[in-house]
């Protein structure tokens, strides 16, 4: 049993840090409430936090904006050491007026979505009582950059998150602390159109 357990956290470790090889994705550090029980709902509220580290699979102006990610409608299906929920949807906001704060989650989503999407299934893994993963594909469907996006690359980004409830990680009124990414699965490439001066450019 400790053998097995050692391996499957190394095996979330391995997950979790593929953001020294990732080339895109969406960082985030988020705060999440989960239900009482069965047919409950979590939610989670987070900030994107790449900066110029790490490219974005769209372009975020972080000089300008900040951006938050909010999780919403996830229902708890099945509890236990691996707990499943479904029906969640996603959203990234740009906002340059209401800094985001844990006391207040509306302040998450006040600003314009620049992308939406659902989380359709998600399953959460506990390691031990403070420590875990999370998994789930997300799908986006609206928001104003969604065009940024190839029809053929918006579908089933894997969303992956270590999970963590130590009381040092944990804001009040939350229960646990989301450190993730949600990320394609390939390279996106930006689908504005391009001048032949600029394509012929290119190749210089």
């Amino acid at each position: 049993m400790k053998k097995m357990k050692i391996t499957l956290l190394l095996l979330a470790q391995l997950a979790l840090a593929t953001s020294a090889f990732a080339v895109q994705m969406f960082d985030f550090d988020a705060q999440a409430t989960m239900p009482a029980g069965v047919g409950g709902a979590a939610a989670a509220y987070g900030r994107i936090v790449n900066g110029q580290a790490v490219a974005t699979p769209i372009p975020l102006d972080f000089a300008n904006y900040e951006y938050t990610i909010v999780v919403t409608g996830l229902t708890l299906n099945t509890l236990g050491t691996n707990s499943f929920f479904s029906g969640g949807t996603v959203a990234i906001y740009q906002d340059a007026a209401t800094p985001s704060d844990w006391a207040s989650p509306a302040t998450f989503s006040d600003g314009t979505a620049v992308l939406t999407g659902t989380l359709a299934t998600f399953q959460r893994t506990m390691f031990t009582s403070t420590l875990g993963t999370g998994t789930g594909f997300v799908d986006w469907t609206g928001g104003t950059q969604l065009g940024q996006l190839a029809v053929a690359d918006r579908t089933g980004w894997p969303f992956l998150t270590s999970v963590s409830r130590a009381a040092s990680q944990v804001q009040a009124g939350y229960a646990e602390r989301w450190d993730g990414k949600v990320e394609p699965e390939q390279e996106v490439v930006a689908t504005e159109q391009m001048s032949w001066s600029e394509l012929k450019a290119g190749y210089r």
